[in-house]
């Protein structure tokens, strides 16, 4: 069975300093969610702008979740997705930056198993983990025309401004939300 016709049951599970070079493959996905190569892996992790989203995982703090692949050879768990949480200082922010006690999203699902709900349930999840550990807040950036825009709306994410051709989103997490989309 090829990997492209692969789409067995699907697990999350949490992020662990283990899944650090995962967490690039899906930063890289993220950059080049047009399909398309704007950066490369070298690139990401030599710019600072970029590197800090996955730089020493997993620090105080970080968030994460792991989609997995169920179905793998042998009973292997196979990464497919991840979405994770990291706060940055406002002297070295991120692209969604909004504010030091607001933890930045980012996730990544690998091409073959898009389209199945897998982004959604890693950020439900994720969003469901923070919440727990007491975090109210968490934004995110997203480029224009990028079709994960639709997902963050309905996760409840609202837009708070722009930096450059990126929106710049946040979700309120309280006692009240119930992380289930509109």
């Amino acid at each position: 069975m090829s990997e492209e016709s692969r789409r067995g049951p699907v697990g999350v599970r949490e992020a662990g300093p283990e899944d650090s070079e995962f967490l690039v493959d899906m930063l890289l996905e993220a950059f080049n969610w047009r399909g398309e190569e704007r950066f490369t892996r070298k690139q990401i992790l030599k710019d600072k702008s970029t590197s800090l989203y996955v730089a020493g995982w997993q620090r105080a703090g970080d968030i994460g979740v792991i989609a997995v692949d169920l179905a793998g050879p042998s009973g292997l768990q196979i990464p497919i997705g991840a979405a994770w949480l990291r706060q940055f200082p406002a002297r070295n922010p991120g692209y969604g930056f909004v504010a030091e006690d607001v933890p930045e999203l980012s996730m990544a699902v690998v091409p073959h198993q898009r389209g199945r709900g897998i982004g959604t349930g890693l950020v439900r999840s994720l969003m469901t983990k923070a919440r727990d550990q007491g975090i109210r807040r968490i934004s995110l950036s997203v480029e224009d025309g990028n079709p994960a825009l639709r997902l963050y709306s309905s996760l409840g994410f609202t837009e708070v401004g722009r930096n450059g051709d990126a929106t710049t989103m946040v979700a309120t997490l309280d006692s009240s939300t119930q992380v289930v989309g509109k």
